[in-house]
């Protein structure tokens, strides 16, 4: 599989309501059918000048403000209606967030984090929420935190979490960890040497020798399809079930974002392959998250809500 048709366009994308002047995403989750939540801050740029802000975005378009304070939301997550945020304060120090249902709303502080650094947050369960930083991998469950021993050799910039039905899966530079007896264990699987960014079970995408490549797990192995020619960083991926076979999509930060300013959502195509699009945004993870082989949420430059989905 490669890339082909560059700039086609693929789905139908729709432009939705104006996010608050000057926010800055952190972290964007997608809905299958384009809604999600917003976390980041506006104000700055010193961190003691920043407000944190969480937006609910709704399938139409639509936005409202659900949660803001001092500090910036740094990090955050949603899973099956509970959505949980990490706020940082300067120091730095950060908090921790929960809404038991971010449908109804109430986002309430459920106390300091035990680290210095969070960068992303997954959330395993409505009372379960796994965080990850430099040097941190900590567990909060039913009220108190725990720290867990990472696996493997760390890099902080390029590890990542993963949500496999009710399995926890570690991604690093040496390969993929899978979470036993709440990690007090862990699984390993090498995947050829490849470093898996995106996720979305049983498919990954992984990066080796500057290619990125397209797999899906079989057992202890590792299939795979092919290849994206477009040079980037995998950002996340999504695909659904369909009678002619998986449907599927990939986001990609450009490795040369002045040759190509913005993010490549690379989807498949029912005549086979994968056809490119390159969306106007910002070059970095922050600004765009996708969900299944369609949904997509995103915020321009301009602060316009950006989404794509089934309504």
């Amino acid at each position: 599989m490669t890339s082909s048709e560059p700039n086609r366009p693929e789905r139908d994308w729709r432009l939705g309501a104006q996010a608050p002047a000057g926010f800055v995403p952190e972290r964007i989750v997608a809905r299958p059918d384009g809604s999600g939540l917003m976390f980041g801050w506006r104000g700055g740029p010193a961190p003691v000048d920043r407000v944190g802000v969480i937006l609910r975005v709704y399938a139409d378009g639509g936005l409202r403000t659900v949660w803001e304070g001092p500090g910036w939301v740094r990090a955050g997550d949603l899973h099956d209606g509970a959505g949980y945020a990490v706020v940082g304060h300067p120091g730095p120090r950060f908090t921790l967030l929960r809404a038991v249902s971010v449908d109804v709303g109430g986002w309430v502080e459920l106390g300091e984090i035990p680290a210095e650094s969070v960068t992303s947050a997954l959330v395993m369960g409505p009372d379960e929420v796994w965080l990850l930083g430099a040097n941190t991998l900590l567990r909060w469950r039913a009220g108190s935190f725990e720290a867990i021993s990472a696996p493997g050799r760390r890099d902080s910039t390029r590890d990542r979490l993963f949500r496999v039905g009710d399995q926890l899966v570690l991604s690093t530079p040496e390969g993929l960890f899978l979470s036993r007896d709440d990690g007090h264990r862990w699984g390993h699987r090498n995947v050829d040497g490849a470093h898996v960014r995106a996720l979305a079970f049983p498919y990954l995408a992984a990066v080796q020798d500057g290619r990125v490549r397209l797999g899906r797990l079989e057992g202890a192995f590792v299939e795979w399809l092919g290849e994206i020619s477009d040079p980037g960083d995998p950002l996340s991926m999504g695909w659904s079930a369909r009678p002619s076979g998986a449907a599927m999509q990939l986001a990609l930060v450009p490795d040369d974002p002045e040759a190509h300013p913005g993010l490549a959502v690379a989807a498949s195509h029912p005549d086979g392959g994968f056809v490119t699009s390159l969306l106007a945004l910002p070059p970095t993870e922050a600004w765009l998250g996708l969900a299944g082989d369609k949904g997509a949420l995103a915020l321009t430059e301009t602060r316009r809500v950006l989404q794509a989905g089934r309504v």
